[in-house]
C-alpha cells in the first residue's frame, strides 16, 4: 500500500504536517505548487491526502492553488482519500466548511473523501483578537496540544479509517451556515479594498484573492535579498532594479511577509510586528517546493 501527501505551505505549518504524515505511514511528501506546470496530474498511489491551511473559510477555505490542483487529478476512484487542513482560528468555523466544499471538490475528481480531518496550529499573522471565542493563544502550548491530535490523525490514516463524528459535525456545519453567509460580504469587501478596485466590481473572490497582491508595501529595509522571490510557491514575485514587484497571482499565503529576513515586507491582511513561521521549517525548505512561473 503506498501513500502520497500533496501538500501546500506558506508558513511551514502544513508542510511539517505532511512530513509527520509521510513519516508515520511510510508515504511520500510532494509539494503541490512542484506541480504547477502539469495540466494533468495521475498518482498510482492507494491512498492520497492533502494537507494545506484554510484560508477565508466563510467564502471557500481551500486555497485557490489547492482547487486547481484537485481540478487536475485525473480519477481518485477507489483510492482512500484523506485530507487535513491546518487553521489558525476557531475549528468549527474555519475548518468545517474547508473540509466540506473540499469534499465537493473530491467528487468531482470521482473520488470521495473518506479522511476528513483539521489541526490547530499557531496563526500565520497571530492576530487573534478577532476571534469571538476564547482560544489558546501561546505558541508553545499550541504546538503541545497538536502533537497527540496529529499522532490520532497518523493513526487513522495508516489504517484508512474515515472521519470521527461525522454526523455531529455535519449538524454543526448546519447551524453555522448562516453565520457565513453574513460574513461574506464584509470579507469581499475587504478582498475589494486590498485588491484596489471599485466597489461595485462584479469580482467573485476568486478574481479577487490574486489582484490583493496590490496591497502589499515593501519597506525601506528591503536590500534587495530576493528571499521573497524565492520563496514564493506560485513564483508571483520578480525583482527589478532589486526591489521585489508582485505579478497579481496572489495565493494570500503570507509567505513573502513572514520569511523576508529584513521584516521589510508588509502584508495589507497581517498586523505588523506579529510574525510566524513554523520553527522546525527553515528558507530552504520552503524553496524547494516553489514553482517558477515564467515572465509574463
Amino acid at each position: 500500500m503506498s501513500t502520497e501527501i500533496y501538500f501546500f505551505s506558506g508558513t511551514g505549518n502544513s508542510l511539517v504536517v505532511a512530513r509527520t504524515i509521510a513519516g508515520s505511514t511510510g508515504g511520500t511528501a510532494i509539494s503541490i505548487p512542484s506541480l504547477l506546470r502539469r495540466r494533468s496530474i495521475a498518482t498510482e498511489a492507494d491512498s492520497v491526502g492533502l494537507v494545506f491551511p484554510c484560508y477565508l473559510a466563510q467564502l471557500h477555505g481551500i486555497p485557490l492553488i489547492v482547487e486547481a490542483f484537485i481540478k487536475r487529478l485525473e480519477s481518485l476512484e477507489g483510492k482512500y482519500v484523506f485530507a487535513v487542513c491546518t487553521y489558525g482560528g476557531f475549528g468549527p468555523v474555519n475548518a468545517l466548511p474547508t473540509l466540506k466544499n473540499l469534499s465537493k471538490l473530491i467528487k468531482s475528481a470521482h473520488g470521495e473523501l473518506s479522511g476528513a480531518f483539521s489541526l490547530r496550529l499557531p496563526m500565520n499573522n497571530l492576530d487573534y483578537d478577532h476571534i469571538p471565542v476564547p482560544v489558546e493563544r501561546n505558541q508553545e502550548r499550541i504546538f503541545n496540544n497538536a502533537k497527540p491530535k496529529i499522532a490520532v490523525i497518523c493513526g487513522r490514516i495508516a489504517q484508512r479509517k474515515g472521519t470521527r463524528h461525522k454526523l455531529a459535525k455535519s449538524l454543526l456545519g448546519l447551524l453555522l451556515a448562516p453565520m457565513y453567509s453574513m460574513m461574506r460580504r464584509p470579507i469581499e469587501d475587504s478582498l475589494k479594498m486590498a485588491a484596489k478596485i471599485p466597489d461595485d466590481s462584479v469580482l467573485d473572490f476568486r478574481e479577487l484573492i490574486p489582484l490583493t497582491d496590490n496591497s502589499i508595501v515593501v519597506g525601506e529595509r528591503c536590500d534587495g535579498c530576493g528571499t521573497c522571490a524565492a520563496v514564493c510557491p506560485v513564483g508571483n514575485i520578480e525583482l527589478i532594479e532589486r526591489r521585489p514587484v508582485w505579478r497579481h497571482h496572489c495565493e494570500m499565503c503570507l509567505a513573502c511577509d513572514e520569511w523576508c529576513p529584513r521584516k521589510a515586507i508588509h502584508h495589507w491582511c497581517k498586523s505588523i510586528g506579529k510574525d510566524y513561521h513554523h520553527p522546525e521549517v527553515k528558507i530552504p525548505d520552503m524553496i524547494s517546493g516553489t514553482s517558477r512561473r515564467p515572465k509574463p
